[in-house]
């Protein structure tokens, strides 16, 4: 099911978000929302998305337990950090990312959120 909501921003423009949300019974099995200039392109993307995840295996594959982004980062720590020395800072920064909030987000949700989509 696909809600387009119409937003005033503070420059006096209208922004409009896409959401999407796909329902098995009364439970929410995936949600997504994206926000365009133009509703045109919001319902655009609503029904691609719809079409998209109308095969079974698609939706699957993005509720499929996929690495967190904290999993990311340390293993991005393991499998790099013997291959080329970093400085502290560096190290700094991926264990601030790792032990942030984000870090325990899905990986392949944070990627979709951001408009790249995967080949379904």
């Amino acid at each position: 099911m696909t809600t387009i909501r119409a937003r005033r921003q503070a420059d006096g423009s209208t922004r409009y978000t896409a959401y999407l949300r796909i329902r098995k019974g009364k439970a929410v099995v995936h949600t997504e929302a994206k926000t365009f200039s133009h509703r045109s392109a919001a319902l655009s993307w609503a029904r691609h998305r719809e079409v998209a995840l109308e095969d079974p295996a698609a939706l699957a594959r993005i509720n499929a337990e996929t690495p967190t982004l904290a999993e990311l980062i340390q293993w991005y720590i393991e499998s790099f950090q013997e291959i080329s020395r970093w400085q502290r800072s560096k190290q700094a920064h991926l264990r601030f990312l790792e032990n942030h909030t984000i870090g325990g987000s899905n990986a392949l949700a944070y990627h979709l959120a951001r408009g790249r989509y995967p080949s379904l």
